[in-house]
């Protein structure tokens, strides 16, 4: 019997602010955030939830282990921006950057901030080219009447049928819980970048009636549907593909490589490195009639090969 997938529209509100760091940065510079939540980092967390939910004491072993299972029974979507009526997906158009129906810079007006922070030494003064400014996505905003309300990001999370992580079957709930013996593994996370200064801190919160718009296709693999040509996740670079947006070289920092097959992990964190690979960025225009994706355990989307795409 072929394994299906079963997709859940779900939100977070943000209890804190948010940094999702993506570009190398060393002292006395800004440290730039994503305007978005890539599948990778939901991956992170829901391992660490579900870890330590298991284990008194956790070994690194147990996180790599359940973070294995993980990415065999669940595909996490990115996640945007949310203000309780629009999702602010980026645009590529033909004049500029959007996010939603709005301009970059009032996106980033409404939803986006820095901070300065230094570390302290010894002395109990700054310490020296330790001065740095961190973006971040605010957790509160101000709406057209003037009232702040709080900032949520809302994706998709599919769910393989008759998932289970060891021995514990998964349930969704009809709240759109994930439940493992009784507990809600997306209850509380923390996200991203920069948690020793209280960010990325997260929790769950029904979608109401709002739908993410991505359709899961019926196969074995994690396949969707997404409604336009505009890609809502990075993109595999294809050089037959013609487009309208970026690319962007993607690698990331952890314990090990979750696309590495060979054991090299490390105690230490972000010492590894994954493999550098191209993507189209999200928002980019795919000059394409493909609708159906196969979705990888990081959220990022491959285009099957002819053969496979008219089966």
């Amino acid at each position: 019997m072929s394994d299906m997938w079963k997709e859940i529209t779900v939100s977070f509100k943000l209890k804190s602010p948010l940094h999702i760091g993506y570009m190398p940065f060393k002292g006395s510079v800004i440290s730039p955030t994503r305007y978005y939540v890539p599948g990778r980092n939901l991956w992170g967390a829901i391992t660490k939830c579900i870890t330590e939910y298991l284990y008194k004491n956790p070994t690194a072993n147990d996180y790599r282990n359940i973070g294995a299972m993980v990415k065999d029974n669940f595909r996490f979507s990115y996640f945007y921006v949310y203000d309780g009526i629009n999702i602010y997906f980026p645009r590529y158009t033909e004049h500029e950057l959007k996010y939603g129906n709005i301009s970059r810079s009032e996106f980033e007006h409404r939803f986006i901030g820095s901070q300065i922070f230094t570390a302290i030494d010894s002395t109990g003064t700054a310490k020296n080219a330790s001065l740095h400014e961190i973006e971040f996505i605010n957790n509160k905003f101000k709406d057209t009447n003037g009232n702040i309300k709080d900032v949520r990001i809302m994706g998709c999370v599919l769910v393989k049928e008759n998932a289970k992580i060891g021995d514990k079957t998964v349930i969704i709930s009809d709240k759109a819980e994930i439940l493992i013996d009784g507990f809600n593994i997306m209850k509380e996370l923390i996200l991203g970048g920069e948690s020793k200064y209280g960010f990325g801190h997260v929790l769950f919160d029904p979608s109401g009636s709002i739908k993410f718009p991505i359709k899961t296709v019926k196969a074995e693999e994690c396949k969707i549907e997404i409604n336009d040509n505009y890609i809502i996740t990075h993109l595999k670079y294809d050089k037959t593909i013609k487009f309208k947006g970026d690319i962007e070289l993607l690698t990331g920092r952890g314990y090990y490589d979750p696309k590495d097959s060979k054991d090299r992990s490390t105690y230490k964190p972000g010492e590894a490195i994954s493999k550098l690979e191209y993507y189209f960025s999200p928002g980019t225009y795919i000059l394409d009639d493909t609708k159906v994706y196969t979705m990888s355990w990081d959220g990022t989307l491959k285009r099957d090969e002819p053969e496979q795409r008219f089966r």
